[in-house]
């Protein structure tokens, strides 16, 4: 499948990226998080083929894990890898609505940026996202209300790309802390209107999570199709 100047709708990004995580062997479960934050991306202009590459390929390598725990400090990964995002977002998302507090660190998260995505998707407001990333770039992400978010960062390197990061996320009224920098403004409502008229852009990486994604499909073969895979040959199969 050509990725050159490849839309999809975001019902197909909900179809295609369940099954990539899945193709990496995250739960179902995970990986429909993961999904639903990649229509997220999609929904505020950004490629999420480019966003979520990084958390497969690292679960692909064994670079990161989907193993963690809670301690004192906040939610790390108890092996010697990178926390996977596909993981840390469900457990932050899990841990706020729950109501457990109002600061949370993560340890060491492959790629910050879904955690954002998956708060976003999951409509928390009112918290912001900190983190300072293995390359030493600092940014904050303040998600305001009613669609309406920002992220401020003093790094060249756009969001996508951060890595490695330890994140602190805690209440908007708490800025002990603050980023200074370009500040970038979003509107979730205001872009998912473009979208839907536009579609989804995905580009250089779409081959590689089409890949991950076809690692579901069942293989054409006389006993599967004898099991049951595969459409009918007429429409009353």
């Amino acid at each position: 499948m050509s990725s050159q100047q490849l839309t999809i709708s975001l019902n197909e990004v909900l179809f295609f990226f369940t099954r990539a995580g899945f193709g990496v062997n995250a739960p179902i479960g995970v990986s429909e998080d993961f999904a639903r934050s990649n229509i997220w991306l999609g929904e505020n202009g950004f490629d999420p083929s480019l966003c979520s590459i990084l958390s497969l390929d690292y679960l692909d390598e064994k670079k990161s894990s989907l193993v963690i725990e809670l301690d004192d400090d906040g939610f790390r990964c108890s092996t010697n890898q990178y926390l996977s995002a596909l993981q840390a977002s469900v457990s932050a998302v899990d841990w706020i609505k729950s109501n457990k507090g109002s600061r949370l660190t993560i340890a060491n998260v492959d790629s910050p940026l879904l955690v954002v995505a998956s708060l976003g998707a999951n409509q928390v407001d009112d918290w912001q996202i900190r983190w300072t990333d293995e390359a030493g770039d600092n940014y904050q992400v303040k998600m305001v209300a009613d669609s309406k978010w920002q992220v401020i960062t003093n790094s060249d390197n756009i969001i996508e790309r951060s890595k490695g990061a330890n994140m602190v996320l805690c209440s908007t009224s708490d800025d002990d802390e603050i980023v200074e920098g370009e500040v970038r403004n979003f509107d979730s409502a205001v872009e998912k209107n473009k979208i839907l008229q536009t579609g989804v852009s995905v580009n250089e990486h779409w081959d590689t999570i089409y890949a991950y994604f076809a690692r579901c499909l069942v293989k054409s073969t006389a006993e599967s199709r004898a099991s049951g895979a595969g459409a009918g040959l007429v429409d009353t199969d």
